[in-house]
């Protein structure tokens, strides 16, 4: 599927904790963002939920991420303009989020093919792309996985993600998948600092260790029941 994401990053409202902003994410929330996928505006949609433990040295990107494939970006503006958007899941979002909400349009590649179990953990970094880079040039040799992986170990699965925006929040996504948190942090303790050195801003490395939870997969019929 040609398809594209979108990638955000929420941050929780100060007054819930991390338990309760999950909570209302996968039950009320989802609820609203379903009447947008049984609309044609969202093809696939994946809750990231972060977990409890998190990594040594990395800055945090965000309470959670949702993920979401669109046809297009003229779709991504049809959806925040749409009724069921302005009506339902836009304002809901002010009930366990707060701003800024980080996101950008993005081009996935698939650098390690797997099936990661349920229950395998997510590490989902970011970064800006490195100055002396240009943005066509970035996209390219990010996706092809030049300087492939920033971890050391085999995660069980390996994703890139390029920003269509040079304006986005960020660039650059690599999303990888552990068996346990266990194997993440030597991966992470082992990583080679300077692989994408020439692609990366230096200290722009931020991300997320959390489990996944699919809402609707991309290929899947909607008939007006969530997955």
């Amino acid at each position: 599927m040609d398809s594209l994401k979108v990638i955000s990053f929420l941050t929780r409202r100060p007054d819930l904790d991390p338990a309760g902003f999950s909570d209302y994410w996968r039950t009320t929330h989802k609820a609203h963002a379903m009447t947008l996928v049984e609309a044609g505006f969202i093809q696939g949609y994946i809750q990231n939920h972060p977990v409890g433990e998190q990594l040594d040295g990395l800055v945090p990107v965000g309470d959670g991420s949702p993920e979401l494939w669109i046809e297009s970006a003229d779709m991504l503006q049809r959806l925040v303009q749409s009724r069921e958007y302005r009506e339902g899941a836009g304002p809901d979002e002010a009930n366990f989020s707060v701003p800024p909400v980080l996101a950008c349009v993005a081009r996935e590649a698939v650098i390690g093919d797997g099936k990661p179990p349920t229950g395998a953990i997510k590490l989902m970094l970011v970064a800006e792309r490195h100055p002396r880079v240009a943005p066509e040039d970035f996209r390219r040799r990010w996706l092809e996985g030049e300087s492939w992986p920033l971890l050391g170990g085999r995660p069980l699965r390996l994703t890139r993600h390029a920003a269509l925006d040079d304006q986005a929040a960020f660039h650059g996504a690599e999303f990888s998948w552990w068996p346990d948190l266990e194997s993440l942090r030597h991966a992470w303790q082992t990583r080679n600092s300077a692989a994408a050195g020439e692609l990366i801003a230096p200290g722009s490395l931020r991300g997320l260790v959390a489990q996944e939870e699919w809402v609707v997969r991309p290929e899947q019929v909607i008939d007006g029941e969530p997955a």
